[in-house]
């Protein structure tokens, strides 16, 4: 196959030469490399940019060999069919198939792009940029949305208020109407001043001043002290800045994130020195470890926990119980009198009503049943009562003391007149007799007292003292005190992890002492819980767990 190639050179004062080359072969080659049959000195072309393949009878296939395609005509192709008169573009130069001259079975020839031919396509094709560009002007576009919201917001109403048909028409419409003109729901608190703007805001269109509030809500404490908190944000604040209504149900009592990150975020640069409380904003990333009430006492003996942060380790509890929950919580069960019992955290925690806290252990309801405060195995059903050292010591003089008088008591180490069964019609026992037998009887009953404080009974839960001036007993047992709240300043429900284990919180199976702290930190709370806006955790504003710091005595 051979191939004309004329290329023209266009020179000064618009004179034109021409330069004739001739290539064989079926298919010509254009691009950029030196190897290509046309050669285009651009570098918007590829190396190997496309081919023209003769296909006889005066018709050519031009494929593109670069994704962007080649613009054949004035359209961009990938593989089209072009015949004598076609032009191709490529980078500068335009190709146009010529009918082949004698001797010649294709003829192509080469010439370049005029500069003012580009730029006159490049801007027929160019996308608009401005509003201008697009026949929009800034001037035309603010006046048609000022006509149209005349229109819709403030024609329309008018024209709805005065016209039911129209009115009726545009309910279901949102912001078309006197929806235009709607400014939310009540709260259902509120609902009886839906038709009495005036009640709230006083003069059209002015805002709702705190006066009109108090009119209703005098009684209602005020939310911060200001002797305590002396900070203008929470003394000059409106009402309205928290509680804004026309929003339903939902909008009067604010429960977002800011309501309080606003001013605890940068609390200790706003007021340096004057406050202990630490920097918080988010739960997720900006909140501080928990702080607790560990269990203390006041130098008077009388019960004040200490707010301690969980930060500072190791924590001990001093609750004055020994109590090693790995010993009830074992799997192999505990031995109680009624044989082996498998306990669980259920068996003595249980919450109290509201779900609030946990419910109080009581001795007689939880730990009895194994724990039994029987001291006579002549007795078995007969115990002691739990708690008060003075009531053990007189129930068992008391007891002891009729015993010895009745007779009857199997023990030889008591006296013949204790042992000495009576029967009916016997004279009863002489003066010596029962100095000797209630001298025996007190005696006994000191005996067994010891012996309960001292090892198998008290001595096993509690720590006991005994005062050795004491001329009888003297035994003290240490009060017991559990913080009945761990967090002093949050709120906290069991209700509402009613379905997770126990022991994701309270790793209780490994404690083998009362003085572990067993309340969950920060990070246990940090699986489940996130700050607001997070999107993969249980999202968790401050009021969650906080309340606002409302005053206990001042009035709005």
């Amino acid at each position: 196959m051979k191939w004309h190639i004329r290329r023209v050179i266009k020179k000064g004062k618009g004179s034109v030469s021409y330069e004739e080359e001739i290539h064989f072969g079926d298919t010509l080659t254009i691009g950029r490399a030196a190897d290509q049959a046309i050669f285009i000195n651009d570098l918007r072309a590829a190396l190997e940019h496309a081919t023209v393949t003769v296909l006889g009878n005066g018709r050519y296939r031009v494929e593109a060999l670069v994704a962007s395609g080649i613009r054949l005509d004035g359209k961009l192709e990938q593989n089209a069919t072009a015949t004598s008169g076609s032009q191709i573009e490529v980078g500068n130069s335009r190709i146009t198939l010529i009918e082949p001259p004698k001797d010649f079975e294709a003829a192509v020839e080469v010439a370049l792009i005029d500069k003012t031919e580009v730029a006159a396509r490049e801007e027929s094709e160019a996308l608009p940029m401005t509003l201008a560009e697009a026949g929009i002007g800034k001037r035309r576009a603010a006046w048609i949305g000022l006509i149209s919201m005349l229109i819709v917001g403030l024609a329309i109403p008018i024209v709805a208020h005065f016209v039911p048909t129209l009115r009726i028409a545009t309910a279901g419409i949102p912001m078309v109407g006197m929806n235009a003109w709607d400014t939310g729901h009540l709260h259902d608190a509120h609902h009886t001043m839906a038709g009495d703007c005036q009640a709230c805001h006083g003069s059209p269109f002015s805002v709702v001043e705190d006066a009109k509030c108090v009119v209703c809500h005098a009684a209602t404490p005020a939310h911060a002290d200001p002797a305590e908190f002396p900070l203008p944000d929470i003394a000059q604040a409106r009402c309205a800045h928290c509680h804004r209504d026309h929003n339903g149900n939902e909008g009067l009592v604010r429960n977002d994130q800011v309501l309080c990150s606003d001013c605890h975020r940068n609390l200790t640069e706003r007021i340096p020195n004057q406050t202990l409380l630490a920097n918080v904003e988010d739960f997720g990333n900006a909140h501080p470890q928990f702080s607790v009430l560990l269990p203390a006492w006041a130098e008077d003996g009388s019960f004040a926990p200490v707010r301690t942060s969980m930060d500072k380790t190791p924590l001990i509890e001093t609750s004055g119980l020994k109590f090693p929950h790995a010993t009830h919580l074992r799997e192999r069960g505990v031995t109680s009198p009624e044989g082996t019992v498998n306990m669980v955290c259920a068996d003595c925690h249980v919450a109290e009503p509201g779900g609030a806290l946990i419910a109080p252990i009581d001795f007689e309801q939880h730990c009895q049943s194994c724990h039994r405060l029987d001291f006579d195995l002549r007795v078995p059903d007969r115990q002691v009562p739990h708690a008060d050292v003075a009531a053990v010591q007189y129930m068992l003089d008391e007891f002891y003391a009729k015993v010895a008088l009745e007779g009857g008591y199997d023990d030889v180490s008591a006296p013949v007149i204790v042992r000495q069964r009576r029967r009916p019609g016997q004279p009863p026992p002489t003066p010596e007799e029962r100095r000797e037998a209630l001298a025996w009887a007190q005696q006994k009953a000191t005996q067994t007292t010891d012996t309960l404080f001292s090892g198998r009974a008290c001595g096993v839960c509690h720590s006991v003292s005994k005062d050795p001036a004491a001329v009888r007993g003297g035994w003290q047992v240490a009060p017991v005190r559990v913080a009945g709240q761990w967090y002093e300043k949050s709120r906290f429900t069991h209700n509402a992890h009613v379905t997770m284990d126990c022991e994701a919180c309270h790793i209780a199976s490994q404690s083998q002492s009362s003085a572990d702290l067993l309340i969950p930190e920060i990070t246990n709370c940090r699986q489940c819980h996130a700050g607001e806006h997070d999107k993969e955790l249980l999202p968790s504003t401050c009021i969650a767990c906080h309340g606002f710091h409302q005053s206990e005595h001042l009035l709005r």
